[in-house]
């Protein structure tokens, strides 16, 4: 992808190797390689929530909640947020702002645009690496790598990490790096972190690679607390691919839709794209903020003029939902016990019940049946006390052990 992804990629080649010595010099190429490599991993323990929500899925299917599956979704969003906050310095007390949209829609361009970030702009589709951007009061670009090692990197190194590295050395650092934090202080939102996402879809050509890209961007996106879905306005549509996409998001707030390179096309066309975009996204089962165009070269809004400084502002200061994972897991405890305590009662309900027309009845086979249905009664009774027990014991050590720092 060139510079606003509208020059030739050998224009960006070209001027990127006569400033950047990693790309200008192999020597250096492989020297960067080597720091990622030769890092020693992290030996931070983190807490195992992911094998203790195994065993608590495991039990809750034995259960038959009628919210199961919204249990199972609040849950997994919990542990993938821990998971980031474990691991990525600045995250904790922070909303997450996720930029999602296509390959080429133009998210690091635009995400420069309102963090002055200075991201680089040519990473590959398939070779992504999720970035986040907060605020800080010294300049760090900080790499997570796979052997789980933080690394400073220098701007330049940062550059680097872009479709122009893997040209010239046929290297991909997604294999090397899981993510990227680049702490700035001309991001000017102390309460959020932006989270840059690789295009969840390349084309609609290899559909074998879009579905590699997907499963990509929807497993980065899962831990957001609020969406910015870019649509290139040159393309000027919001698909339905792009719907069913956003619907496997567990973000729950409203999404903002941007119609990005908004100057290379004409007012009335976008007012009219814009038009259309909200008509389809009334399929959407997602709130929707609002639908605005708006150029990243000028950082101005064509079209929805202050309505994206007003979002991140409101992002900003949104300080609700401000739990902790411990208040979380303990209000899932309440649900999932007062609906296993209403099972117990209704099972004790039928067993004196059926005790009672026991001591009642003369006839031998309807006495056999009367007892075969009472001993699956104190069966089942007992299975509910067992796994009540069991949750029990699993969130007390949730909720004793879960931490939020690294």
């Amino acid at each position: 992808m060139a510079l606003f992804e509208d020059e030739a990629i050998e224009e960006i080649l070209e001027t990127n190797e006569e400033s950047n010595k990693y790309l200008n010099n192999v020597n250096e190429g492989f020297k960067l390689i080597q720091k990622v490599l030769s890092a020693p991993g992290d030996k931070v323990e983190e807490f195992a929530l992911s094998n203790m929500l195994n065993e608590i899925f495991m039990v809750l299917a034995k259960l038959n909640l009628n919210d199961e599956l919204e249990i199972y979704n609040k849950l997994r969003l919990v542990e993938s947020k821990q998971k980031e906050i474990l691991r990525t310095d600045g995250l904790k007390g922070k909303k997450i702002l996720g930029v999602g949209g296509k390959f080429s829609s133009g998210k690091s361009c635009f995400i420069n645009s309102i963090t002055n970030a200075e991201l680089p702009e040519g990473q590959r589709p398939t070779t992504s690496i999720a970035t986040y951007i907060v605020n800080s009061d010294v300049k760090r670009n900080v790499a997570l790598t796979r052997k789980s090692a933080y690394i400073e990197l220098e701007d330049q190194a940062l550059d680097a990490l872009t479709h122009e590295f893997f040209e010239k050395y046929k290297i991909g650092f997604s294999k090397l790096i899981q993510q990227l934090i680049v702490y700035t202080p001309k991001f000017t939102y102390p309460n959020i972190a932006i989270l840059d996402t690789p295009g969840y879809s390349k084309s609609d050509v290899n559909k074998g690679e879009d579905s590699t890209d997907a499963e990509m961007a929807r497993k980065q996106l899962q831990s957001i607390d609020y969406l910015i879905w870019l649509v290139d306005s040159v393309q000027g549509v919001i698909t339905q691919r792009d719907i069913e996409f956003i619907s496997t998001l567990n973000v729950e707030e409203p999404i903002l839709f941007v119609f990005t390179k908004a100057s290379l096309d004409t007012e009335d066309n976008i007012k009219s794209k814009i038009e259309q975009a909200k008509k389809t996204l009334e399929k959407c089962n997602k709130k929707v903020y609002d639908v605005i165009a708006y150029d990243s070269v000028t950082k101005e809004a064509v079209l929805g003029e202050g309505v994206l400084e007003e979002y991140l502002t409101s992002i900003n200061e949104d300080t609700s939902g401000e739990q902790n994972f411990n208040e979380i897991f303990s209000a899932i405890y309440d649900g999932i016990t007062k609906q296993v305590e209403k099972k117990i009662e209704i099972m004790h309900k039928k067993i004196q019940q059926n005790n009672k027309m026991f001591n009642n009845v003369n006839n031998i086979e309807h006495m056999d049946s009367l007892l075969n249905a009472c001993l699956d009664q104190y069966v089942r009774l007992n299975e509910l006390t067992e796994n009540k027990r069991y949750i029990t014991d699993y969130f007390n050590t949730l909720i004793e052990s879960t931490c939020t720092e690294r």
